[in-house]
């Protein structure tokens, strides 16, 4: 047998592997949990699981049913009164929803304030930002336990029920780079 086909196989197998390998680095848009960058593939599945498991309800009485939550572009913000990072990138959420008015677009803010003045606070920060979107209650931690989250700000955004960015710490959502990216997410 000659050396050339003893190594056959091998090259099978190292094209097969340099494939597989290679499409866990894809960059297109079929939303692959493993293209998230930064964010470990278990935790992303989590994310996925647990955005229809909740049924959310605003401070102003709107419900978000989980079929609502599995259609169009869904930003999930973790924060609190208390955090300046949360506060600081209010503004640009702000901004996002009076720029892109789709409705297939819902931002919802989830705040982990305690305590019996946590409707005060959350109504002091809607005021002061004009916050133009729903803002959940989370008094007890309990969303903020079941999404595993550590630290705030952190911000979820799904399309169609996918994660596609995770973001831990401030973000400015008014930049034009997210800007594109919600836009091509929402058609």
């Amino acid at each position: 047998m000659s050396t050339e086909r003893k190594k056959f196989p091998y090259k099978i197998l190292l094209v097969a592997c340099v494939l597989v390998l290679g499409s866990l680095f894809v960059t297109d848009d079929s939303f692959t949990t493993a293209k998230v960058a930064g964010v470990d593939v278990k935790k992303i599945q989590h994310y996925e699981s647990m955005l229809v498991r909740p049924d959310l309800k605003s401070t102003e009485g709107k419900t978000y049913k989980k079929e609502e939550l599995s259609k169009g572009v869904v930003i999930l913000n973790f924060w609190a009164s208390w955090c300046t990072p949360c506060l600081e990138e209010f503004p640009s959420l702000v901004s996002l929803r009076s720029e892109i008015k789709d409705p297939k677009l819902k931002i919802i803010a989830v705040n982990s304030d305690e305590g019996q003045k946590q409707l005060k606070k959350i109504k002091d920060v809607v005021k002061k930002y004009n916050v133009n979107f729903d803002v959940v209650k989370d008094s007890q931690g309990k969303l903020t336990d079941a999404f595993m989250v550590s630290a705030i700000p952190v911000s979820i955004v799904y399309k169609d029920g996918r994660v596609v960015e995770v973001t831990k710490g401030s973000k400015d959502f008014n930049s034009e780079e997210f800007k594109e990216k919600i836009r091509e997410w929402l058609k």
